[in-house]
């Protein structure tokens, strides 16, 4: 079998200094796409030729890989198979439409796009043009999510009645970093709702079951906060003060899910966590026991080291450590071992979430943003 020949966009050349953004396109796919024998990045799309050039050099990729500046023009190479869009939010559909039409396969980073209308359009465009689809809301990927999701199956715990997750977003609270200070703009859809509420609600769904109902209460406690550069030359100077922001960061949400019925709460807070305690603390109580994952991450999609789970039984009244299985990708850097779970599903025709799999979750967002609205109208 020939490789699949992957176009990759949103690949940054810019330096450290000068960036801006959270890099994932270099520590979540290069890693494996240059590592795996079944793909092979043959073009490069940037904001101009000279960007995706320069970062072919950066990178050490093959001299003969394509240097896109224009959508279009990755979308009429005949030599890509998979087009994989890993830009800021905004700017996903706006660099992937033309392969869609096209009938390419199309990748895009989690969320689709800055809101629920866009998503629409882009798994009605793809639709039309039966263009395959992926989205990268990896957290069904994750050794402990697919643990978690055994333990719950094999009834070990019993019929689940109650579910809990409390978790800090890990920032600051008087300051957000230059790189992503688009989280602070609700317009542009990637931020701290979006991206870790939104991949909390995969996981839940991957362990716990689709939420048969969903409301929520949130607030900005912080409506300004200054902008500081925390890069290695940067040394945490404000280089703004009093940004306005416009996007919640105490959020609540609450429901319950299919098919046990169980409520389920989940509350993310701006800041770190209390001292000594885990980041994310993930509870879920059934009949004969709990399961619990304490966490010094807030995304679980990514995972990382020193994330434990753990299993208390009432028969015996003991708590013992569960670890969750292992494989080849496992080798990778942190942020790549999910993603190549997902790669590999994708070559494998196993199950993988696609443009309408990810509208689900943009449903559940949107409908936490119109409870917001209604109390802040």
């Amino acid at each position: 079998m020939s490789p699949i020949r992957v176009g990759l966009i949103g690949l940054a050349s810019a330096s450290a200094e000068t960036y801006e953004g959270t890099s994932w396109t270099a520590n979540a796919h290069l890693p494996f796409l240059t590592k795996s024998p079944n793909f092979e990045i043959v073009a490069l799309l940037n904001s101009s030729v000279e960007s995706a050039q320069r970062a072919i050099q950066k990178y050490g990729l093959p001299n003969e890989t394509k240097a896109y500046g224009d959508p279009q023009d990755l979308a009429n190479d005949p030599n890509v198979d998979l087009v994989v869009c890993s830009v800021r939010v905004d700017r996903h559909f706006l660099t992937v439409r033309s392969s869609l039409i096209a009938g390419k396969t199309v990748y895009v980073e989690w969320p689709l796009d800055r809101n629920l209308e866009v998503a629409q359009e882009m798994a009605t465009l793809a639709a039309k043009h039966n263009a395959r689809t992926i989205v990268g809301i990896q957290g069904a990927f994750s050794p402990i999510i697919r643990k978690m999701r055994s333990v719950i199956e094999s009834g070990q715990i019993g019929r689940v009645l109650a579910s809990t997750i409390t978790g800090s977003f890990g920032n600051n609270v008087d300051a957000e970093s230059k790189n992503v200070r688009y989280f602070l703009n609700r317009e542009v859809g990637g931020n701290p709702i979006t991206i870790h509420v939104g991949h909390s609600l995969e996981s839940i769904a991957a362990v716990l079951g689709e939420f048969k109902t969903l409301r929520s209460f949130s607030t900005i406690s912080r409506p300004t906060i200054d902008i500081k550069d925390y890069s290695v030359g940067g040394a945490g100077k404000v280089v703004e003060t009093g940004a306005r922001n416009t996007v919640p960061d105490q959020i609540l949400a609450y429901g319950t899910v299919e098919p046990s019925n169980a409520a389920v709460t989940i509350k993310f807070h701006a800041g770190k966590e209390f001292p000594g305690q885990p980041r994310l603390d993930w509870r879920i109580q059934g009949e004969k026991g709990w399961l619990r994952v304490a966490s010094p991450l807030v995304s679980l999609n990514v995972g990382g080291p020193g994330i434990k789970l753990e299993i208390a039984r009432n028969e015996t009244n003991t708590v013992e450590e569960i670890l969750p299985e292992t494989d080849e990708w496992d080798e990778l850097p942190v942020p790549a071992q999910n993603i190549a779970r997902l790669y590999e599903a994708y070559r494998n025709n196993e199950w993988y979430p696609t443009f309408d799999w990810a509208l689900k979750r943009h449903e559940a967002i949107d409908g936490i943003w119109k409870e917001f609205d209604e109390e802040n109208h």
